[in-house]
């Protein structure tokens, strides 16, 4: 009898014990599960990457809350500056002027690459033409020497090239083109030139359009357009990555300083395997 009082002290023990371990972890546990807001703007071509990595990690922790929003790179740095929001989403690095203006704040931007991309020169699918030189896209845009298609095709196709572009005061796919073709980031574009925000919407105008010409994100081009290749090279994940084509990019989110707390948490994500398949499902190429 009084061994088996015993064991059964022990075994109230034993439960009273594992009771206080389950406990003492599930207060660990609420201790450490992330919670906060984080709020993203920027870059319309960054965009699905930060909104599908956002549901994803707010899925895993559900004490956070991301707000996603869409602009432009040089949109979205203004915001940042303002301080309106925790992540810039960019294509671009920040201009003099923005690093500038961050100085003035105390703040120090820092970017992290979440992502390898580039910009395609589109034409409509009737288009015979198959690829475009730097010269040849500089006459187009920036010189006015080329203006009819038949310079271009050998009089197979004729007509007025219409011109399609987005606004380098505020666009890093603007800014990357103006650089790469002309050498100068804010060189005007020719007369006569229209103005699509945001930049997915070069494909509709161009579908529309069989005398169109247009650059846009890679990732946003289908079969409505036609891509051409630029000096002989196309877009591919290997000539993107060795930047033999010439539009190669990389994708940014900038914080003030090395990024810490959640926003470390959150960019960390989007560098884990997990995140990088978010990029490669987007149509981007990972960086890791």
């Amino acid at each position: 009898m009084k061994k088996q009082l015993v064991v059964m002290f022990f075994l109230i023990i034993s439960v009273i014990a594992a009771g206080c371990i389950g406990d003492t972890t599930k207060n660990i546990k609420q201790q450490t599960e992330l919670s906060g807001v984080l709020k993203l703007d920027g870059s319309t071509t960054v965009y699905p990457i930060a909104k599908t990595a956002a549901e994803e990690f707010m899925k895993l922790h559900p004490a956070v809350t991301i707000d996603v929003q869409q602009s432009s790179t040089g949109e979205g740095l203004v915001k940042f500056l303002a301080g309106e929001t925790d992540i810039s989403d960019a294509t671009r690095a920040p201009k003099d002027q923005e690093y500038g203006d961050a100085n003035k704040k105390g703040m120090r931007l820092h970017m992290t690459i979440i992502s390898n991309d580039a910009v395609g020169i589109i034409v409509h699918p009737s288009n015979p033409l198959s690829d475009l030189t730097t010269a040849q896209l500089k006459a187009i845009y920036f010189d006015g020497t080329i203006t009819d298609w038949s310079q271009l095709t050998n009089g197979t196709k004729k007509g007025k090239i219409k011109i399609y572009n987005t606004d380098p005061k505020i666009s890093g796919t603007a800014e990357l083109f103006n650089t790469k073709i002309h050498g100068q980031a804010d060189k005007p574009y020719v007369n006569g030139t229209k103005i699509i925000h945001p930049t997915p919407l070069m494909i509709p105008t161009i579908r529309d359009d069989p005398d169109g010409i247009a650059y846009t994100p890679v990732n946003w081009i289908n079969s409505d357009v036609k891509m051409v290749k630029v000096n002989g090279v196309a877009p591919t994940q290997k000539t993107i990555l060795d930047t033999s084509y010439l539009l190669s990019r990389k994708m940014y989110m900038i914080t003030d300083g090395a990024p810490n707390g959640l926003k470390r948490e959150f960019i960390s994500f989007i560098l884990s395997e997990q995140g990088q398949g978010i990029v490669q499902k987007e149509g981007f190429i990972p960086v890791t």
